[in-house]
């Protein structure tokens, strides 16, 4: 009994009586070939995917990142005051440019957290606290509950979620602080919450370096050996929010209005509303996504003019017969314009919801790297529209000249079928001399490599694809290698193994006695510091500056320099300034006088060196002799802050942490009162954080190559086994096996991709050099040193091969399972 035919079958048997004849081919081409619809269909999604992408990230970035950002209503102005009344702030509130001010006070506690190191049970960190207050009236620089409860009580204490892993506690539990008398205090945790404002002042290194930060009410302040004072002011100004000139020149008056009531400030900041204290890494995604995103949509594009073009020289034949019985040259055109648009509208419909789904995605996960609030899942119009013109225009114009050329040709030589050109070039191509002269080879081989080359404009591109992909894969691991080395670079401002910060200055030979009786100290520097304010014309106090002072003879650091030099032995008033002077006074050169006010007293420094830092966010640093700074700040022979090194050479991180510990709890134990202890890889660690970022994006821009380049060789191959359909069948005729067939792809797929690496390998070079400088611009302002990764070069050999074999299988088993009956009627 004869079966009946499916539902499908007599579906399409219907559409195709009801149809004009030239649709019928559309319908046919569409659905006739899966394989290669389905390889023209991720030729466009793949384009159409990376585009949407790039521009929803991009856009829903700097607008998420901004808009949470005004959410929380964050100061202009940052007044830092010592000791002021609270009640001061009415003041402030009633001039006429402020909307709104508040005062705060800002201290610092030390936490104890589960330690196993080196047999220790605990040790201490730092933690930034801040006290407000009332609460309930916080209007500037607000929080949002993430967990728990808001705000705090008397007596209890709610943390950050940035850095909130460092404390090793949970939200209902107990933890220990460490009051500046020694004292031990135990108080509940009850909630965790995001606060955006973290790193806006840069004055610890920008929001990764920053330390745990806790919230406790004024009502706490007493309990936590505290006075019920303010030391930093915070304000809104009520226009031009967004104009930093307008919010320095009121920060000024604020600033006069403190001087006025006898009440000295050490240094203000002013950041417009707009400005998220991390959208210094924004900016360097946004360079790497604009490139990249450039260099996958060009990829994309090639990708679809070859795979058209290869579609168009299958179907020459065809195209011939429409002409014999009276097609037109339009009609043919119209015929591919209306299937290349079937195409794009189905890449258009998988692409556009996939590409917001895991923009929104990556989003998510990163908001807590960089610290801002996802603002809801979205369609980006400028997205939208940029996917649709990408999907109905750009394959047009891709396949155009292809469709044009076809539908121009006579109908001898459509009728004469599809030619590669390789016997008409054998005697010109010296490509084709070249590998008749090879020998040695197995016959396989030598069928593979000669085929290779049978189509070059195909392989010319399917080559500039794959070389674009891998070119864009090792830029990826070489600008991770150059941020690598950077932070190498960097870990010398920072060689000594831990940093300990006492509450006041003491005798350096007194410490450095007592740590050289441990055994287990190689080395001690005390360090001066203070806290400067730039002062600018008229005498008028501008930004924080912080000073640092190591001896002029110093081992422990090694800075990288951009101009000038670095500070020697029997300088004064001479002083080295980071790279960030040069971004807030573009005019600053060697030479140059600055004033800076340091404990009240106005002091004129020469500018003999500018080096290069851990990038915008670290804010204004400058470093200068021991000998004279410690002169100013009245601590001559004494400091509050050493340089250790450990007896142990190339400490890990951890070991450093738990020295660190020791040396607190050894320097307690005598009476000595430490109010901050700090691993020397810290500080690389936090930067490292920053960076990592945009290694995420390096990394989902590779993977796109990867896959644009797949997708490129697996078309190639593809319409090469389609284009030799008969010659298989011959070679089957004669004897060859499956296993011959699918080698002969394979081993074409491998010769693909070696070439392309090569190419690939060499253009990895310029692109390379150009994504590091575009990060190096948008986070130091400047240019850094690149480093090539010769590793990323092997292992995109290994994922390249990978690629060929992968890509091969499908075209090799479609050739293996032709019949020779199949093969010779294959039009």
């Amino acid at each position: 009994m004869e079966r009946s035919p499916g539902i499908p079958k007599v579906f399409k048997k219907i559409i195709m009586s009801k149809i004009r004849p030239r649709w019928n081919k559309v319908l046919a081409d569409l659905m006739g070939n899966k394989v290669r619809s389905l390889l023209v269909v991720a030729s466009i999604t793949v384009g159409v995917f990376a585009a949407g992408l790039i521009i929803s990230i991009y856009g829903i970035l700097s607008l998420d990142m901004r808009t949470s950002y005004q959410k929380i209503n964050p100061a202009n102005i940052m007044i830092s005051a010592p000791n002021y009344d609270p009640d001061f702030v009415g003041t402030i509130s009633r001039m006429p440019d402020i909307s709104n001010a508040e005062a705060i006070r800002n201290f610092t506690l030390q936490l104890r957290v589960p330690s196993q190191q080196n047999g220790q049970e605990n040790g201490w960190i730092t933690i930034n606290v801040k006290a407000v207050r009332d609460f309930n009236e916080m209007k500037l620089n607000r929080v949002s509950l993430v967990s728990g409860q808001w705000p705090p009580e008397d007596k209890q204490i709610v943390f950050d979620l940035h850095k909130f892993g460092d404390a090793h506690t949970a939200i209902g539990q107990v933890v220990e602080v460490k009051l500046p008398d020694d004292k031990i205090r135990q108080i509940p945790v009850i909630g965790l919450v995001q606060d955006q404002s973290i790193g806006a002042t840069n004055s610890t290194g920008g929001y990764f370096a920053a330390n745990l930060q806790g919230y406790v009410s004024f009502d706490t302040l007493e309990w936590l050996g505290q006075p019920e004072s303010a030391n930093m002011l915070l304000a809104t100004v009520s226009n031009s929010q967004d104009d930093p000139a307008h919010l320095f020149n009121i920060a000024r008056l604020v600033s006069k209005k403190f001087e006025d009531n006898n009440q000295p400030i050490n240094y203000f900041v002013t950041r417009i509303s707009s400005e998220h204290p991390n959208i210094t890494y924004i900016n360097a995604i946004s360079g790497i996504l604009i490139l990249l995103g450039l260099l996958v949509v060009f990829l994309s594009g090639f990708l679809i003019t070859n795979t058209f073009s290869a579609l168009l020289n299958q179907q020459m034949e065809q195209i011939g017969i429409i002409k014999t019985l009276g097609g037109r040259s339009s009609q043919i055109i119209m015929i591919f314009i209306i299937l290349i648009l079937i195409y794009s509208l189905i890449a258009l419909a998988i692409a556009l919801p996939l590409s917001s789904l895991l923009a929104y995605w990556l989003l998510s996960f990163m908001a807590r790297q960089i610290n801002f609030i996802p603002q809801g899942f979205r369609l980006v119009p400028e997205a939208v529209i940029a996917e649709i013109f990408i999907a109905l225009v750009i394959p047009q114009i891709a396949g155009f000249f292809p469709i044009f050329h076809g539908s121009m040709i006579t109908v001898q030589d459509a009728v004469n079928g599809p030619t590669d050109g390789y016997q008409q070039s054998q005697k010109k191509s010296w490509i084709n001399r070249a590998l008749e002269q090879i020998r040695g080879l197995s016959r396989p081989v030598l069928i593979s490599l000669r085929n290779t080359f049978r189509q070059k404009a195909r392989l010319g591109m399917t080559l500039l694809t794959l070389t674009l992909g891998g070119a864009m894969f090792i830029a990826t691991f070489n600008v991770q290698s150059s941020m690598n080395a950077f932070i190498v670079r960097l870990s010398h401002y920072f060689a000594a193994d831990v940093t300990l910060d006492f509450d006041k200055a003491y005798d350096i030979k007194e410490i450095g006695s007592m740590l050289s009786q441990r055994g287990d100290v190689s080395q001690v520097e005390g360090w001066a510091g203070a806290r400067g304010v730039l002062m600018l014309e008229n005498d008028k106090p501008g930004e924080s500056v912080n000073m640092i002072a190591p001896p002029a003879d110093s081992t422990l650091i090694q800075p990288i320099i951009l101009q000038g030099r670095w500070i020697i032995p029997g300088d004064e008033n001479a002083l080295a300034v980071s790279d960030n002077f040069l971004d807030r006074f573009p005019g600053l050169k060697l030479g140059d006088t600055i004033r800076i006010r340091i404990n009240g007293k106005k002091v004129d420094w020469v500018v003999v060196g500018i080096f290069q830092f851990v990038g915008k966010s670290s804010g204004l640093v400058a470093y200068a002799n021991y000998d004279y700074l410690s002169t100013i700040t009245h601590t001559a022979l004494k400091a509050s802050s050493y340089r250790i090194q450990g007896s142990q050479p190339k400490m890990t991180i951890n070991q450093q942490k738990a020295k660190g510990y020791d040396l607190q709890s050894y320097f307690s134990s005598m009476g000595y009162q430490v109010s901050n202890v700090s691993a020397g890889l810290a500080m690389l660690d936090s930067a490292a954080s920053g960076l990592n970022v945009l290694i995420i994006f390096l990394l989902i821009m590779a993977i796109l190559a990867a896959v644009v380049g797949s997708i490129g060789l697996t078309g190639t191959l593809s319409m090469n086994v389609l284009d030799r359909t008969r010659e298989i069948a011959v070679m089957r005729a004669i004897g060859a096996s499956d296993r011959d067939i699918m080698k002969l792809v394979i081993i074409e797929g491998l010769l693909i991709g070696l070439i392309s690496w090569v190419f690939g390998s060499l253009l990895a070079f310029p692109i390379s050099q150009m994504l590091w400088a575009t990060i190096s611009r948008a986070l130091f302002d400047s240019a850094s040193t690149f480093t090539f990764n010769f590793t990323g070069f092997g292992l995109w050999m290994v994922v390249e091969m990978a690629l060929a074999v992968f890509a091969s299988i499908v075209p090799a088993k479609n050739a293996a399972r032709l019949t020779i009956r199949e093969a010779l009627s294959y039009e």
